[in-house]
């Protein structure tokens, strides 16, 4: 049974397909190296295929101004310069080995196998794709079990109109000012 869970285990290439085209991406590794791309089409074909999913968020990170330029090597940790600037995007933490985290079905992502994957605090918004309605909570465990058996649909983020007043003057955008995006459908 413990080989199962691994194949069932969700990898970087099952969840590309769900990540919004829109919004910058921060590619996180065990080790706090990263990659981050203004896109998921900015990530090249099967470079992170085979690692497997840790975990889902958002974070502010480290982004070129002149998003013409060549990213820079990437080597530990970076340090800002001018030429940068942070911005809000979705991090998708990868390890070489799977966690031990059971999922219902390998045939399709729903819901409930995504859940234990996304961060825990911070706020979401939970869209059903049929009429568009939305339903937003604070916290990953507030998210009702309602949704569970629904097939996920995209994982992104937006603006988060429910912030408070403080954040909301803030100059610069942030993750604090967003919230995760979770599309599902009963209809796969």
């Amino acid at each position: 049974m413990k080989g199962l869970e691994f194949i069932m285990a969700i990898k970087f290439q099952e969840i590309k397909k769900y990540l919004a085209r829109n919004v910058r991406l921060s590619i996180c590794f065990e080790d706090g190296y990263y990659h981050d791309y203004l896109m998921v089409s900015d990530i090249p074909d099967s470079k992170y295929d085979r690692l497997y999913v840790y975990g889902i968020g958002m974070i502010d990170a480290e982004f070129s101004m002149d998003i013409y330029s060549e990213p820079r090597e990437q080597e530990g940790v970076m340090t800002s310069t001018r030429d940068d600037r942070i911005e809000p995007a979705l991090e998708v933490v990868l390890y070489e080995a799977p966690r031990e985290i059971k999922r219902s079905t390998d045939e399709t992502l729903v819901f409930r196998d995504l859940k234990p994957y996304l961060q825990s605090f911070g706020y979401f918004s939970v869209v059903d794709r049929k009429n568009w309605s939305q339903e937003a909570y604070e916290l990953r465990d507030d998210i009702p079990g309602k949704y569970n058996n629904m097939y996920v649909y995209g994982i992104g983020m937006e603006n988060n109109p429910d912030i408070d007043e403080r954040l909301k003057e803030q100059k610069f955008d942030s993750c604090k000012k967003k919230r995760m995006v979770i599309v599902l459908s009963d209809v796969r």
